[in-house]
């Protein structure tokens, strides 16, 4: 995919124009952009790992939940951070986002308290279920070097 992009990026892109563009003036800009990029890029990337380590360890669906308070911190962000003007809408988005989490949480408890299975079919508290279904990388390490 990077090849393509990095293809695609030669041939259609307007070279001639980076000199007038401010980001690519000089050698400071320069420097600024590509930091800039590659610390999107590593946040991209640790967004994902992040995103795989959840699943592994708990479900979908609290991603799902997670990916929804993201979403609401994203709106506070906006509001407090770039002044973005706080509509009744987006009042009431937010409070959509802090009741159903709430709901889903109080549900999961309740759930957890009488005993039902989780997702993954197994009964008792998340402590004990968690240990069994996630294994740290360094331990993966140990093991391999058989230690």
């Amino acid at each position: 995919m990077a090849l393509v992009t990095a293809l695609l990026c030669l041939l259609l892109d307007p070279w001639h124009e980076f000199k007038r563009n401010n980001y690519f003036n000089n050698l400071w800009h320069v420097t600024w952009s590509l930091l800039l990029m590659l610390s999107g890029g590593a946040l991209a990337f640790f967004m994902v790992l992040t995103e795989f380590v959840l699943v592994s360890v708990t479900s979908a669906a609290n991603v799902q939940i997670e990916g929804v308070v993201k979403e609401a911190v994203t709106i506070l962000v906006a509001i407090f951070y770039f002044h973005d003007e706080f509509t009744w809408l987006r009042g009431f988005g937010l409070f959509t986002i802090l009741v159903g989490v709430s709901l889903f949480n109080w549900y999961k408890y309740q759930k957890l308290q009488a005993g039902h299975p989780n997702e993954d079919g197994m009964l008792g508290s998340p402590d004990a279920n968690a240990s069994a279904k996630y294994v740290i990388l360094e331990e993966i390490d140990d093991l391999d070097e058989g230690t």
